[in-house]
């Protein structure tokens, strides 16, 4: 699908909105409408530092509403509301023992841009890949998130107010 997202090219180089296509989520993926997203520190230092692959697109703080999920996933449906956060592999000890802020696969998948599978789900007109960001890249018209990235939550709660929040509650938790 067409979407819109906000992608650096280089190191330091500007932000800019830029068409690009979305894949379908996998089986263990989540198709978000983002309705809101923030940006922090963090997204500075990715257009910066160097820390994901560029082209890159940005955003770690969002949220949205579920348009489609992929076949093992259980925890959200079409319609649900979800904040989006990290990607985690769900199965290392820190995981296991609730600490997934820890998660021994914690770069990889986070920083290293691409999904769990070790594809890209971003790509530019051209066909050329885009790294994501968080595993989530909410800077985004749509997102495509691993089941790990996504807390279902209240729908009455405005969701304009809870994307700019996602990497703050978890920081000020000791969850990052």
């Amino acid at each position: 699908m067409e979407i819109k997202t906000a992608v650096v090219q280089t190191q330091g180089a500007p932000l800019e909105w830029t068409q690009a296509q979305l894949d379908e989520p996998k089986i263990n993926e989540v198709l978000v409408k983002v309705v809101a997203s923030g940006i922090c520190h963090t997204d500075a230092e990715g257009r910066d530092t160097g820390i994901t692959p560029y082209p890159v697109a940005l955003g770690h703080e969002g949220a949205g509403i579920v348009e489609k999920v992929g076949a093992a996933v259980t925890t959200v449906k079409p319609g649900d509301h979800v904040v989006l956060s990290y990607t985690v592999d769900g199965t290392c000890p820190q995981c296991r023992t609730a600490h997934p802020g820890s998660c021994e696969s914690f770069n990889l998948y986070n920083f290293g841009g691409a999904s769990k599978d070790g594809t890209h789900r971003i790509h530019d007109e051209t066909g050329h890949d885009i790294s994501n960001f968080f595993g989530q890249s909410s800077l985004s018209t749509y997102a495509v998130v691993d089941e790990s990235g996504v807390v279902k939550v209240d729908p009455e709660v405005d969701l304009r107010y809870l994307g700019p929040l996602g990497c703050g509650f978890l920081t000020g938790r000791g969850q990052c």
